[in-house]
């Protein structure tokens, strides 16, 4: 992600993304408590926790490190914690269909809105991110920005009529 541009807009995901994590590593440690009373060792409770532990800091890092954001180019969302993983997937202003965000009493209560940017001739490239902290505002911008760039686009004028050939 480069210098942030005046028409540049960076949103995160918002707080409701991490209960699915706290909960999971809840599971994952109360498996290992169970799998531990069933073959009477102690030690798998420390190895489930460990691993709790350690698949929770993983996944904590790599939601944070997803935004999603607009530049001159178009819609982005960045995402990855590893050099390997990390990557920029988006839609192109002049591809961009629409984005629009799911709402409802939750989303609004917790301002955490599922946001989905499409694309105009492929479904394949379309762009969906769950729990985007005031989702709503980033599609807001989102299609003012991409209605600004379509008046921005020259259209053709067409020949006139004496240009013809033979005419």
């Amino acid at each position: 992600m480069g210098s942030e541009s005046a028409t540049s807009k960076i949103y995160k995901l918002s707080w409701v993304a991490y209960i699915r994590l706290f909960v999971m590593s809840g599971v994952q440690v109360l498996i290992g408590m169970v799998l531990s009373g069933i073959f009477e060792r102690q030690w798998i409770i420390g190895v489930a926790v460990g691993l709790a532990i350690i698949w929770f800091v993983y996944q904590v890092t790599y939601t944070r490190s997803i935004k999603v954001y607009t530049d001159e180019a178009g819609v982005w969302l960045y995402q990855g914690v590893f050099p390997w993983q990390k990557g920029v997937f988006g839609v192109k202003w002049r591809d961009v269909d629409g984005a629009l965000y799911t709402p409802g009493f939750i989303s609004w209560l917790c301002r955490s809105y599922a946001i989905h940017v499409g694309h105009r001739y492929t479904k394949g490239s379309e762009m969906a991110v769950r729990h985007v902290r005031n989702g709503n505002q980033f599609v807001e911008h989102v299609n003012a920005e991409h209605q600004e760039r379509v008046k921005e686009i020259p259209t053709r004028e067409a020949p006139p009529e004496n240009s013809l050939m033979g005419g």
